[in-house]
């Protein structure tokens, strides 16, 4: 008669461990999928809370849209706005930011403005929120580039490379876009140029190959970075208040 087994063989063992291996492999990109969507749902909620945050603010100003880091007084969007964000800081962070860290230090943002309602010297400009014809159609905030955040090359304004002090690129003036000189006729005229002058504001493909928009209704629009190449492609001045 054969004694019982208390234990497995080291056959048996490795078998389990692989199975558990092979499990784990599977389970892992699910589990980053999951990650990720649930930042970029994390990005639109705080993109929804700064709606309606400048949508109270251009209420208590006359329909003014709130100031920019290059405006008269020098005060950024987000000090203007801090108030009806009750102080908090991370709901100007994207939890898929590439400077989170930086800008979380830096008490900056990971979302811009868009400077066809806050620059008063931009060609189309409308500061204020009452004389806009559609508030569902005109985007207010963009995702903040990556690519904006590096250093150029030398010798090529349109090249970059890894920024050496990435908290320079991390400072509060970076809170707006330059929209209103993206179909600028200079960049036009050159091919490539608008595609360039467009991704060096925005992060289009933040996540997922989308990235979130707050539109001046205060609803949040997901659309694709294929989208914006083919409005780049196509001319179309996306950033235009409508």
């Amino acid at each position: 008669m054969k004694p019982n087994r208390q234990a497995m063989t080291l056959v048996e063992l490795l078998i389990v461990m692989a199975i558990i291996g092979v499990l784990v492999a599977m389970l892992l990109p699910a589990v980053q999928v999951a990650r990720g969507a649930a930042r970029a749902a994390s990005c639109k909620n705080n993109m929804r809370q700064i709606g309606l945050a400048i949508l109270q603010f251009c209420d208590s100003h006359k329909g003014q849209f709130p100031d920019w880091a290059h405006g008269p007084t020098g005060t950024s969007w987000i000090s203007t706005v801090a108030g009806h964000l009750e102080n908090v800081d991370e709901i100007r962070l994207c939890p898929d930011d590439f400077l989170l860290f930086e800008r979380r230090y830096m008490k900056s943002t990971s979302y811009v403005i868009n400077d066809y309602l806050v620059d008063q010297t931009a060609p189309g400009v409308i500061r204020n929120i009452n004389k806009l014809q559609a508030t569902s159609k005109t985007i207010v905030m963009f995702e903040g580039a990556d690519l904006r955040r590096q250093d150029p090359k030398k010798g090529d304004p349109h090249q970059y490379e890894p920024a050496t002090d990435t908290y320079i690129y991390a400072a509060l003036k970076y809170d707006h876009t330059h929209s209103s000189q993206w179909f600028s006729q200079l960049n036009k005229d050159n091919d490539g140029l608008v595609d360039i002058a467009v991704k060096k504001d925005i992060q289009p493909d933040r996540h997922f190959d989308t990235a979130n928009y707050l539109y001046a209704d205060g609803h949040v629009d997901v659309i694709p970075a294929a989208t914006i190449d083919e409005w780049i492609v196509a001319g179309t001045d996306f950033a235009k208040p409508e």
